[in-house]
């Protein structure tokens, strides 16, 4: 049931992070505080907020936010799939050259 909650949660942030970042950045952020479970649904939504909030700090210009969710969520990174990491990466890597 929590996973059904989380891609609520998940659904509702992309729908708002146009209109309201903070708000759509809270919902991201509840759904990693509380997604580390090993099951395959909590994996895939820890996955989808991870790089939801990627791409809203991207679209923001927010390079650093960018650089701490990357290093804080490094050991989870490696149990990712390499699509979803690079993904990760070509969002940091576009955030950094446009804010630079």
């Amino acid at each position: 049931m929590a996973s059904s909650s989380n891609e609520q949660k998940i659904a509702e942030a992309r729908k708002i992070s146009k209109s309201n970042a903070f708000g759509a950045e809270d919902l991201y952020k509840e759904v990693l505080a509380s997604s580390r479970g090993t099951s395959e649904a909590a994996l895939r939504d820890y996955e989808n907020a991870l790089v939801g909030l990627g791409e809203l700090y991207r679209d923001n210009r927010r390079a650093t936010d960018l650089a701490e969710l990357i290093k804080t969520s490094r050991s989870t990174l490696s149990s990712l799939s390499k699509a979803k990491t690079a993904k990760l990466g070509n969002i940091s890597a576009c955030a950094l050259i446009s804010s630079g």
